[in-house]
């Protein structure tokens, strides 16, 4: 095992538990999708989103890119910002849909603005270890000069 794949799934060390959670809790999500299509398109629908299915998809590929990302650290400054962004769509989404609340337990923003905010944490922590380790930053993945 290469150094950087057992930093990688360091669990002592806690960015990685909230890395690897926040990728954990993007799988009832993508279940959830695929196990009830007609639903998840109607609620897109509902939220404005058209054609429904065809956002289903994209936020099915886009869930599973932020889980298989976060979960496995590929990419994380990268997929720290998406699953941000898939975050702010769902608020957008729930605040279209419910309207303005906060508790998560009566369909509120609460949960999604700690998923997005600690989505951001990820990725500005992926950026500062990327030059900290380097002293510069790379489009893709680190490489020799």
């Amino acid at each position: 095992m290469s150094a950087n794949n057992r930093t990688a799934f360091d669990f002592t060390d806690p960015v990685v538990v909230m890395r690897i959670t926040l990728g954990v809790l993007y799988i009832p999500h993508i279940l959830f999708k695929l196990n009830g299509m007609e639903g998840a398109a109607a609620f897109f629908g509902k939220a404005g989103f058209e054609p429904a299915m065809l956002f289903v998809v994209l936020a099915l590929i886009t869930e599973t890119l932020c889980a298989a990302g976060l979960i496995f650290n590929i990419l994380t400054k990268w997929v720290g910002l998406m699953s941000a962004a898939v975050m702010g769509v769902a608020a957008y989404a729930v605040l279209a849909t419910k309207g303005a609340h906060w508790l998560w337990n009566l369909g509120g923003l609460e949960y999604i603005a700690l998923w997005g905010f600690l989505s951001v944490v990820i990725a500005a922590h992926a950026w500062r270890e990327e030059r900290r380790n380097y002293g510069h930053f790379f489009l893709l993945f680190p490489h020799a000069a």
